[in-house]
């Protein structure tokens, strides 16, 4: 259904970098940066209002842990509350979790170009590569269709079992897709998984062919997991979230496991340059909102921020969410400083061990006195690693087009310059906007209601 907003337009000739979002968070290492800098004041443009709300996978935490005293806890499995969009050019595509399939909307008008069926759930947006759309379903298979007609041009799973089992009301595989399908280097990558008890299957196919055949494809088995959520990829690796249980992490060329990353768990991710990936925590008892920072190369953690379950990264800062203020964080500048911190604080404990047996080494004792001075220095530095704080209710999405920061809430979509963090435009939206996409000038915001809102 779509709502046509009654806006005049007026068309002025200006020279708009824009750029497309094809993939879920617009890139493989799930950013929700791009360059494409938008207009300060948008318009809404029309609204598609799908009858039933989006049908997750997974129903939300229980209210409370008696064990543990702990209310609001965290949803570990939660990557799919809204219709999640990809758009290139004109065409805007998402996939539906309640009629089981993709859907094409023109760009400008909302309106539907066409609907592509499966025989289950769809829970990620499309992949667009090269005219062609990559997905996976619930019903086990990951498919490649054209982008224009909709035709299917492959579709793989990979085993023959046909068991089912029931799932909101419908069939589904007890090999589902639910990792959505990752395009790099001339391959589709998927995983199909779902109990731990069962094996899983991770697969990189030729993304032409629909095939594990060729230099880089594989199709590996794996025990114990429960592979869900999107993939993310750096230059040589693969990291699959599994929701209740920590981020694995494959060697993109073989899949062979490379080991899981510390302290860390849920289906929010993302991947720094650095390969430093940030995601939930490893349980629901946590007492506060919590994001971790791992070294995705060497599988270590680097940090805790506390009091935030969202952040974004681009190439200098992070942006997130603290108490009730959304803050600006020099985040390179802050994890150098924090990894010295750390790596003193262990060289001043070892130097306080050995001054238990040489309580009159003077030499221990100016360099344990040197290490505390550093320690107190870098403690001092780390506050004004903050560049701008400013109060804004929690953010549910977010997302960057030039210099410009989206953020949804509920009920409402806002954006802040930047660099100093002023407000500069905001609208009302129906449901929790957890879904912000930037592309050819327009803003498109997904929400829990099963609503896409365009601005542009």
């Amino acid at each position: 259904m779509i709502e046509k907003s009654s806006v005049l337009f007026i068309v002025f000739t200006l020279q708009v970098h824009s750029n497309d979002w094809p993939t879920y968070r617009h890139d493989n290492r799930r950013s929700g940066v791009t360059t494409e800098q938008l207009q300060t004041e948008l318009k809404e443009a029309w609204t598609y209002k799908s009858p039933t709300p989006p049908q997750t996978a997974w129903s939300g935490p229980a209210k409370w842990d008696a064990f543990s005293g702990n209310k609001d806890l965290q949803s570990m499995r939660n990557f799919d509350p809204a219709f999640f969009v990809t758009s290139v050019d004109d065409d805007v595509y998402f996939g539906s979790s309640v009629d089981n399939a993709v859907h094409c909307l023109d760009a400008d008008t909302g309106k539907e170009r066409w609907i592509f069926f499966t025989d289950s759930a769809v829970r990620f947006p499309p992949t667009a590569v090269n005219g062609r759309l990559y997905f996976g379903s619930d019903d086990g298979h990951a498919y490649c269709i054209d982008a224009k007609s909709a035709t299917e041009l492959w579709r793989y799973r990979p085993l023959l079992d046909k068991r089912h089992t029931p799932s909101n009301g419908k069939l589904i595989s007890l090999w589902p897709c639910r990792t959505g399908v990752l395009v790099q280097d001339s391959h589709a990558y998927f995983a199909a998984s779902m109990l731990p008890w069962e094996k899983s299957y991770l697969c990189a196919v030729d993304f032409m062919t629909g095939k594990p055949v060729g230099e880089g494809c594989f199709q590996t088995e794996q025990s114990g997991v429960t592979l869900q959520g999107a993939l993310l990829a750096s230059t040589d690796s693969l990291y699959v979230p599994q929701g209740r249980a920590a981020p694995l992490v494959y060697e993109k060329s073989t899949g062979k496991s490379r080991g899981s990353i510390p302290n860390a768990g849920g289906t929010y991710c993302l991947l720094t340059e650095e390969d430093q990936l940030i995601s939930g925590p490893q349980n629901q008892k946590e007492k506060d909102q919590v994001l971790r920072v791992a070294d995705g190369t060497r599988r270590s953690h680097l940090l805790t921020f506390r009091g935030t379950n969202r952040m974004l990264v681009n190439k200098q800062f992070a942006y997130l969410h603290q108490g009730e203020n959304l803050t600006a964080l020099d985040r390179v500048s802050y994890v150098d400083l924090q990894d010295e911190k750390r790596q003193l604080l262990a060289k001043q404990a070892a130097i306080a061990k050995q001054l238990k047996g040489r309580k009159n080494d003077q030499t221990l004792k100016s360099q344990h006195s040197e290490t505390g001075s550093r320690i107190q220095m870098l403690t001092t530095s780390l506050p004004k690693c903050f560049k701008w704080k400013i109060p804004c209710g929690h953010p549910i999405g977010f997302a960057m087009g030039g210099n410009t920061l989206y953020v949804g809430g509920d009920g409402i979509v806002m954006a802040f310059n930047a660099s100093n963090g002023k407000k500069q435009w905001s609208a009302k939206v129906d449901g929790k906007a957890y879904g912000l996409a930037i592309s050819n000038g327009r803003l498109l915001v997904s929400t829990d209601k099963g609503h896409i809102h365009c601005f542009q």
